[in-house]
């Protein structure tokens, strides 16, 4: 089974929530002969039922209840963790590397510190915190991509990680508004480093740079249609895939 998690979320200019917005998809291949990580059957989920991010019908972006959210991140993973604990006699020393939603790296960085536990040895909370900054290394760099954070999360500690093997145990805490959480786990299996992209950091760095002016005309820039519903593009051609034109309505793309 293929496996898109794929997110748009665009806030208006000067607001509170405009420095996470972001845009981006991961692409997983879930298999019965997995070549990198089998999961395990132990997850745990809540639903809550909470107006910490939400969007109108009337309006183009969304709001944000900004530390209220935060709360609420904060607050379901504890009791998530304390119910994944429960069921599953679940401790911390158990796990190589623990992978989280990342909003920004330092609220996933606030959700690390409320599972450590005093009781790790001093290797153990090394290990993880190690392992923890290899898995928000690529999210420091591309931002919030929601729906795909997590599993961004997890690519970045693939691949940043110099301490994983065969066999380590990594957990997984997944987090959407509204509210919607889950703990679950991973096995790494044997060979997993064969599929890992060694030039992965290379394609980040081809980035362009914006200015805030720039940033701002593609914020608002809206596509010039003719009476037809036809338009050209040439400003998008700068990676793999680009939107070439509209054609009746429809948004054509062509592979560069």
């Amino acid at each position: 089974v293929l496996v898109i998690a794929s997110d748009i979320a665009k806030y208006g200019i000067k607001t509170s929530g405009e420095p996470t917005q972001g845009a981006g998809a991961v692409a997983m291949l879930v298999t019965n002969q997995p070549r990198i990580l089998t999961f395990n059957d132990d997850n745990v989920a809540q639903t809550r039922d909470v107006m910490d991010f939400w969007r109108p019908n009337y309006s183009t972006t969304p709001f944000v209840q900004g530390m209220f959210s935060t709360k609420q991140y904060l607050d379901c993973l504890k009791t998530t963790w304390a119910e994944y604990q429960k069921r599953y006699q679940g401790k911390l020393e158990d796990f190589a590397a623990f992978c989280f939603h990342i909003p920004y790296p330092k609220l996933a960085r606030k959700g690390l510190n409320k599972l450590l536990d005093k009781s790790l040895s001093q290797e153990k909370t090394g290990q993880i915190k190690a392992n923890f900054e290899a898995s928000i290394s690529y999210s420091r760099q591309i931002g919030n991509i929601y729906t795909g954070s997590l599993y961004l999360g997890l690519l970045s500690l693939l691949e940043k990680s110099q301490s994983l093997k065969a066999g380590d145990k990594i957990g997984f805490f997944s987090y959407g508004s509204g509210a919607v959480s889950e703990i679950f786990s991973g096995q790494l299996v044997a060979g997993f480093e064969q599929m890992l992209n060694p030039d992965q950091q290379a394609s980040l760095e081809k980035r362009q740079r914006l200015s805030v002016e720039d940033y701002e005309k593609l914020f608002f820039e809206e596509a010039q249609l003719d009476d037809q519903g036809n338009a050209e593009f040439e400003n998008y051609a700068t990676h793999s895939f680009a939107l070439e034109r509209i054609e009746h309505h429809q948004r054509l793309y062509k592979r560069n």
